[in-house]
């Protein structure tokens, strides 16, 4: 008879402890990760994939709404956002430096995954740009619009040409600069980031 059987029999309580200390330790170091911003998650929106031309949303006050890529010349900067999202709070000053530098040959747009503190977000003018809620949690899935914030430019047929995921942290910054040809101020300092690069579920 193996002697690990025994074992694991005298010791049941014992190798409880350990597997929900294990457990325990496995995510509070995940969460500390996502909370340094060190971690970013995988999922989220890719170059290569593609929007509806015409896609359909809400407007901030929940009314039906529709966002065309077609209409303007211009690509589409479509930022992915959530009212509550921690990093988004902490990106608000790159994102607003982005637009005041880059709005003139990109169209800019808010997307929310969150309808909860919306209106407020609009009314307190967080985005210098017209902000959308996404229509429901199939197109949150479906689109992969899941991770906030994200910065996605989509041209006139719906492609998505680039996607960056996440708050601008120093690499993605540099990225976004050169791309877009701009200089950022970096991320603003918070008491509490309590969504890091939050899934729309929170």
């Amino acid at each position: 008879m193996s002697p690990v059987k025994p074992f694991l029999k005298q010791n049941a309580g014992t190798v409880l402890l350990i597997s929900i200390l294990f457990a325990s330790l496995a995510l509070n170091v995940y969460q500390g990760l996502t909370l340094a911003g060190a971690f970013v998650p995988v999922s989220g929106i890719h170059a290569g994939a593609k929007f509806p031309i015409s896609l359909p949303v809400l407007d901030a006050a929940g009314q039906p709404a529709v966002l065309n890529f077609a209409e303007d010349s211009r690509p589409t900067v479509v930022y992915v956002l959530s009212p509550l999202c921690g990093w988004c709070k902490r990106n608000e000053a790159n994102i607003k430096a982005l637009m005041a530098d880059a709005g003139s040959r990109f169209r800019f747009i808010g997307l929310s995954v969150e309808g909860k503190n919306l209106k407020e977000y609009v009314a307190d003018n967080r985005a210098p740009f017209p902000v959308y809620l996404a229509s429901s949690p199939e197109q949150i899935k479906s689109l992969h619009l899941d991770a906030t914030p994200q910065t996605v430019i989509v041209d006139a047929t719906g492609k998505v040409k680039r996607a960056w995921q996440g708050a601008y942290l120093a690499s993605t910054q540099k990225e976004i600069e050169k791309f877009f040809g701009v200089k950022l101020p970096g991320l603003q300092e918070t008491a509490a980031v309590p969504n890091a690069n939050s899934k729309a579920a929170n």
